[in-house]
């Protein structure tokens, strides 16, 4: 083994405590500080990243919710066709034809419709068109009809209601024609349908 003088210890102790100073501030000033530095970088690339993703679907979003808003701009659109415009007794008079077409229904008359306010919700763009329709039929016949009415037109709302036994003109059951056992009715019914607007 070496034997060092006093002086030379003492100055490689020295060295020695001023190496490990050195690195000891390195570490704790230098790499210390970058680790904190990277650990920091990381923490917001990650939030940058689910932020980015978060875009993403949120652009995904908005291509679909475009596709639900184009699909819903073509149902309206259809439904409008369904809507009463022009003459609304012109109208009123065609619809009850096609309502009745395949139907043992009799429609007497279809009353001038008037034009009202529908009144469900505020600012609501429809107006709305009131007419009173009579006519006749068996009950059986009735119940169909209307099914049917109620099923093709969704958005017309049929109210006041109001069957009589016998047909319009006839004081009971009518006899010319009636099937055994059945009595004609006769029926008077309001329907509220929606006025397109003015384009």
């Amino acid at each position: 083994m070496i034997r060092l003088s006093k002086e030379k210890r003492d100055k490689l102790i020295l060295v020695s405590i001023g190496a490990v100073a050195i690195v000891a501030g390195l570490w704790l000033g230098v790499i210390r500080t970058r680790r904190e530095q990277i650990g920091l970088s990381q923490t917001k690339l990650e939030k940058a990243m689910e932020k980015l993703e978060a875009a993403r679907k949120m652009v995904s979003r908005a291509a679909q919710a475009e596709a639900d808003m184009e699909a819903a701009s073509t149902k309206l659109s259809a439904i409008e066709d369904t809507m009463a415009s022009g003459d609304l007794y012109s109208w009123a008079r065609l619809l009850m034809e096609r309502a009745c077409v395949g139907q043992e229904v009799k429609i007497i008359d279809v009353n001038r419709p008037g034009k009202g306010e529908v009144g469900l919700l505020a600012q609501f763009p429809y107006a709305a068109a009131n007419f009173t329709v009579r006519g006749s039929a068996y009950y059986h016949d009735f119940g169909k009809f209307l099914a049917d009415f109620e099923n093709r037109f969704p958005y017309f709302r049929v109210q006041n209601l109001s069957l009589t036994a016998g047909s319009e003109g006839t004081g009971g059951a009518d006899s010319s024609g009636s099937r055994a056992g059945e009595e004609k009715l006769s029926f008077k019914m309001d329907i509220v349908a929606l006025v397109r607007p003015n384009l």
